[in-house]
């Protein structure tokens, strides 16, 4: 566990992004919302941001602190805000799993002005190839919810194997319940990309 913790939890950067692990101070709270509070609710119908889980996104400086907190405590995991030319776009949760050496990628998304920009995938090329290459995890996990299409086939273009679905385990905001759709890719599948 201590070698993840040395290998991910720090700040990362990729070709174009950087990859922060933000304390949950009010400052840096308020730098996340400065951003979130412009965004529309409806862009995130498929994910939770809300400690209330009453919207998409948080809704008030205090509450992005809070959500801050709850990252920033994790034991096993942690939180990569993600800043493009200095500014916030996304937001990247991860999950490591010591007794079975997988890395589950567990929320990502990105603010809709910085969608189709291949960030997505620049961010899991360089989770790949730190959790393959560098921590010998055997398996990478991703997980997306069955209405977003386009998360499902960038999760399937870069060689995930849909593994199953919890069907109907997601409600959403107006009370529909969505199938959520677990991908995996193994250590025997991953090609470095250099």
């Amino acid at each position: 566990m201590e070698k993840f913790f040395e290998l991910f939890k720090r700040d990362i950067k990729t070709q174009r992004l950087e990859m922060r692990i933000l304390e949950p101070t009010i400052e840096n709270a308020q730098l996340i919302w400065n951003v979130l509070k412009d965004e529309n609710p409806d862009d995130y119908q498929f994910m939770w941001y809300s400690v209330s889980h009453k919207s998409h996104l948080t809704e008030s400086v205090e509450e992005t602190q809070q959500r801050m907190k709850l990252d920033f405590e994790s034991k096993n995991g942690c939180a990569y805000y993600i800043f493009h030319n200095g500014k916030f776009v996304g937001y990247q949760r991860i999950h490591y799993w010591a007794e079975s050496k997988t890395l589950q990628c567990a929320s990502v998304w990105f603010i809709k002005s910085a969608r189709g920009f291949g960030f997505n995938t620049e961010v899991h090329d360089m989770l790949e190839k730190m959790g393959f290459e560098q921590l010998h995890m055997n398996r990478i996990c991703r997980q997306t919810m069955a209405g977003n299409l386009a998360s499902k086939k960038s999760i399937e273009h870069s060689g995930y194997h849909l593994d199953g679905i919890d069907r109907q385990c997601n409600m959403m905001p107006d009370g529909t319940f969505m199938d959520h759709l677990l991908f995996s890719k193994l250590a025997s599948e991953y090609n470095g990309k250099e």
